[in-house]
């Protein structure tokens, strides 16, 4: 759970939790957990960014209190990344990762998010908010996305944006398909596609790859 500026509904919020095992709040992220009337497995950050009534709550609350000085040389994003994957490393399981609230309203956080995210490509992840889904392929960690598959995928927007250069990438289903086509770093080569057949997909063949859907 992170915490941008504008968070992600708490509908969603309370969606997604149910849906994963070990929730991360960083800093601000406990916003919306609590406004959620969940609880964190794990809350870690600064304290710099959340209110000091929810930061008592998540001090308290979480099993886990990870506290950080506020001046370091990394976000609290890129810290509740690293307290994830060692969780994953502690139980013997592979790092999967659902991000919410991680894109409203700072646009340079949400290029330091998807830098983030294409270093941890293996951990096969993804950002959910209430307007679109974000994948991040790679072949070392989840190589393809079904898009056909999602609800309301059909007629729906889908850009992909290579985060390494020379990644390559094939799309079936859509408006306009690719076959290992090899994408410039940050290029506009995928932007606005369409999705077309229920068997849509995206596959990254090499590098990195964010596959956005908007609904």
């Amino acid at each position: 759970m992170d915490g941008s500026p504008e968070p992600s509904s708490v509908e969603l919020v309370r969606r997604l939790a149910g849906e994963n095992d070990y929730l991360v709040a960083a800093d601000r992220g406990a916003e919306m957990l609590y406004a959620a009337g969940v609880e964190p497995d794990v809350f870690c950050g600064d304290a710099d960014s959340v209110s000091p009534e929810v930061a008592a709550w998540a001090h308290a609350s979480a099993r886990t209190d990870i506290r950080f000085p506020s001046e370091k040389y990394a976000t609290d994003l890129a810290l509740a990344i690293d307290c994830a994957r060692h969780e994953a490393a502690r139980r013997g399981a592979q790092l999967q990762l659902t991000m919410t609230c991680a894109s409203g309203g700072r646009p340079d956080h949400v290029l330091a998010v998807l830098g983030q995210l294409a270093a941890s490509a293996d951990a096969k992840a993804r950002i959910v908010e209430d307007s679109y889904e974000c994948r991040v392929l790679s072949p070392c960690g989840a190589s393809s996305w079904m898009v056909g598959d999602e609800e309301g995928a059909l007629g729906a927007t889908l850009s992909a944006i290579a985060l390494r250069p020379d990644t390559v990438i094939s799309e079936r289903g859509l408006k306009w398909e690719l076959d290992h086509r090899r994408m410039e770093l940050l290029g506009d080569l995928g932007i606005s596609n369409v999705v077309m057949e229920p068997s849509a997909e995206v596959v990254c063949h090499d590098g990195v790859l964010a596959v956005f859907l908007v609904r």
